[in-house]
């Protein structure tokens, strides 16, 4: 069942390509000047098919190797990839998922994007929408306001349209810091114990995971010499343990270290 499932979602992603080769610069510079004028459509492929963007007006987190910020005709215009970690905003999300691929976990929406002189159009699989937390996670140490928020690309994850899918997803979160002006992401310290709740995936942030293999819930944000501990509870579908990991703002960032990882309790 689930095969024929994935061949009607593949029949419903648009084949996304370039349809034009990069023109010269003067070119690049006015298409990036005049994108921010779009309509609610972009050129998709010769062809003549439009790819529509439903307006919005969130933020997001870019995160990638390389990123590329593409025109309305979705040719590379720049090389964005020095905005890693950086809030930008979004101001308008593909109806359509495109896929370079045949694998349907590479697909993607299209995402329009804005940060000070920059407007264009990128994949989504490089954005991190920025989400209200569902836990409790805003928070006061010594008369500063903070706050953790989770994050999701714009790219297929777990589930599409109520169906699993199951493709591999990354959550990380965004620490808000009135006092030290900091918003941004926190980069992991990589240890025995963050192998063990991240199955070896190295993956350079913290995160706090909600999908087909976990749900993590913190517990209680405890203040400890300028660190913030968090005590986290981990569900499994068959089980759950806990952990803890601190939280320490030093040479004007966050970074996380797992301090333990509790054996699994199977029910």
């Amino acid at each position: 069942m689930k095969r024929y499932l994935i061949a009607i979602i593949l029949l419903s992603i648009c084949a996304c390509s370039n349809p034009q080769k990069k023109g010269n610069e003067q070119q690049s510079t006015q298409e990036q000047n005049s994108i921010g004028s779009l309509t609610n459509t972009a050129v998709l492929d010769k062809s003549g098919k439009e790819l529509k963007f439903k307006e919005t007006n969130e933020k997001a987190v870019l995160i990638g190797e390389k990123i590329e910020l593409l025109d309305k005709n979705l040719n590379t215009i720049d090389d964005i990839s020095n905005l890693k970690g950086k809030i930008i905003d979004i101001k308008g999300i593909s109806d359509s998922l495109c896929n370079k691929s045949k694998n349907i976990c590479d697909a993607f929406w299209y995402v329009k994007i804005e940060t000070k002189n920059i407007v264009g159009i990128v994949n989504g699989r490089k954005v991190f929408k920025i989400q209200n937390s569902n836990q409790n996670t805003s928070f006061l140490i010594d008369s500063n306001q903070m706050q953790i928020l989770t994050t999701g690309f714009l790219g297929m994850g777990v589930e599409y349209e109520g169906d699993l899918l199951g493709c591999p997803v990354n959550q990380p979160i965004l620490m808000k810091d009135i006092k030290n002006n900091y918003f941004g992401l926190v980069a992991l310290i990589q240890n025995e114990y963050s192998k063990k709740a991240n199955w070896d995936n190295e993956y350079p942030y913290f995160e706090l995971r909600s999908d087909d293999r976990c749900n993590d819930r913190i517990d209680s944000i405890i203040s400890e010499n300028e660190k913030i501990r968090l005590k986290i509870h981990r569900y499994y579908q068959e089980g759950e343990n806990e952990y803890e990991v601190m939280l320490t703002f030093d040479n004007e960032k966050y970074t996380a270290e797992y301090l333990n990882f509790g054996e699994i309790r199977y029910k």
